[in-house]
């Protein structure tokens, strides 16, 4: 069994070159108990991996490389080989766990097997389990993302019931379609009744639509963003190392939802007015004066634009939004920003570079990567400073083998090669977690850069009238 590659599984592996890893991540906490061990997870994995056969594959580039190559299924298949367990040395603290995670996000996944891994770490001296998770961004287009999702956790502490092993090649198409719509029949929060549902429509559009679709988008936005002077230098746009670095952080959904209501303003809002301040404050450690730079410094953002008529899922398109980082005062930093994206978001150029998603009206992590290379194609300049991604997930909590999914940190890749910081943003069960990905040459580390966001994330509270 062979499947030809999609245009954007092909653009993802040409455009992992020279020090660019395109490696999506997933840093997971779970509570401890019997089903969380090393040999229960290889087995879950057995019992449920025929769910997304993309798992089971391998590339196959023949003797033209990528330009012909297929997947194919990997008949030396060994699922404890993609799942590893480790230890973290003594303490087991923050810092080492950390360094592990950076570690393993600099090196990149071994194309000759199925492109995912699974690494179970242990020894952290607060008892939890970490699993990180590590997927080529090839693996996760469409509907694998959700697929390796459902390979692995539970809706409750109960396991689902799985259809068995298809003994056909002809019951194999649909198989996770009908999974999906099995999982609609129960009591389902919004958010995941979005991500279920989603999931039957992603598998049933054709990829041959998708990859057109993300083609015209590149195409408008590639336009606009001809138009646009460079971005402007900051210590932390150059030339990458191969190296990565990685930090993480947290705070309640209620807490933002709270800023938000204060301020009259979305939570998208906000979370770029917190990221604001933390460049900015950023900067000023690397001794940069904001006020001094000639331009202001910005993000590439992913928007959700729904059309007159549209019916199901989200116009997903992205703008490159300008971090008023020399305004000191929250309140109207966050005023500006709104004001910023309510005009970019209504601008022509925008709507008809807009692409459709029917993920359940969510732009999934992978949608940054694939978007920042399509869209680095022609262009010969650095078109904005990071990238911020904001992706919601579940309100309610999830289950491996029993045991609770505590907390879930997203690790967005650094694409392209000029990019040393990415802001992941990820909502789960109340709580909304941030990952900072960044070059481990970054000048001053990323453990400033998330200091910066823990202040900045606290002066806007405060400024709110929000007790945080």
């Amino acid at each position: 069994m062979s499947d030809a590659l999609s245009p954007m599984d092909r653009s993802s592996l040409v455009g992992e070159a020279g020090p660019v890893n395109m490696t999506i991540g997933s840093l997971v906490f779970i509570e401890r108990g019997s089903g969380v061990d090393y040999d229960a997870i290889c087995q879950r994995f057995r019992e449920r991996i025929h769910l997304v056969p993309r798992c089971r594959q391998r590339l196959d580039e023949g003797r033209t490389g990528l330009s012909n190559a297929v997947w194919v299924d990997d008949e030396n298949f060994d699922v404890e080989w993609h799942i590893r367990s480790s230890a973290l040395p003594a303490p087991g603290g923050r810092a080492e766990l950390l360094r592990q995670v950076g570690n393993e996000m600099s090196r990149r996944l071994d194309r000759s097997r199925p492109l995912w891994e699974l690494h179970l770490i242990e020894g952290s001296a607060d008892g939890r389990l970490a699993l990180l998770i590590k997927m080529h961004h090839a693996l996760v287009d469409g509907s694998s993302a959700l697929g390796i999702g459902m390979v692995v956790l539970d809706l409750g502490p109960e396991a689902e019931a799985v259809e068995p092993v298809p003994t056909t090649e002809e019951e194999r198409p649909g198989l996770l379609a009908r999974q999906a719509r099995r999982f609609t029949l129960k009591p389902l929060s919004k958010a995941q009744a979005l991500v279920v549902e989603g999931t039957s429509r992603v598998l049933e559009t054709s990829p041959i639509i998708a990859a057109a679709d993300l083609r015209e988008a590149g195409q408008v936005l590639r336009e606009l963003l001809r138009s646009r002077e460079p971005a402007v230098a900051t210590p932390f746009n150059h030339t990458i190392s191969a190296n990565r670095s990685y930090e993480c952080t947290s705070a309640p959904l209620d807490l933002l939802k709270a800023i938000s209501t204060a301020t009259g303003h979305t939570i998208n809002d906000v979370l770029l007015t917190i990221v604001s301040g933390m460049v900015a404050e950023y900067l000023d450690a690397a001794g940069v004066d904001p006020a001094s730079l000639e331009r202001e410094p910005t993000t590439l953002v992913p928007v959700s634009i729904r059309r007159e008529g549209d019916v199901g899922g989200n116009r997903i398109s992205v703008v490159i939004v300008e971090l008023p980082v020399s305004e000191p005062d929250p309140l109207q930093r966050i005023a500006m920003i709104s004001g910023r994206m309510d005009e970019l978001k209504s601008a022509s150029g925008v709507m008809a570079g807009a692409i459709f998603v029917v993920a359940g009206g969510m732009a999934p992590p992978l949608l940054s990567p694939a978007l920042t290379t399509v869209l680095s194609v022609g262009i010969d300049f650095p078109s904005h400073n990071l990238v911020v991604s904001n992706v919601p997930g579940p309100t309610a909590p999830l289950y491996l083998n029993g045991s609770r999914v505590l907390e879930m940190y997203p690790i967005v890749p650094l694409n392209p090669s000029d990019q040393g910081l990415n802001v992941g943003a990820f909502s789960y069960d109340g709580t909304v977690y941030f990952g900072f990905h960044a070059d481990r040459e970054l000048d001053p580390p990323v453990e400033r850069a998330r200091q910066a966001f823990e202040n900045s994330l606290a002066a806007l509270a405060a400024a709110a009238g929000v007790p945080s």
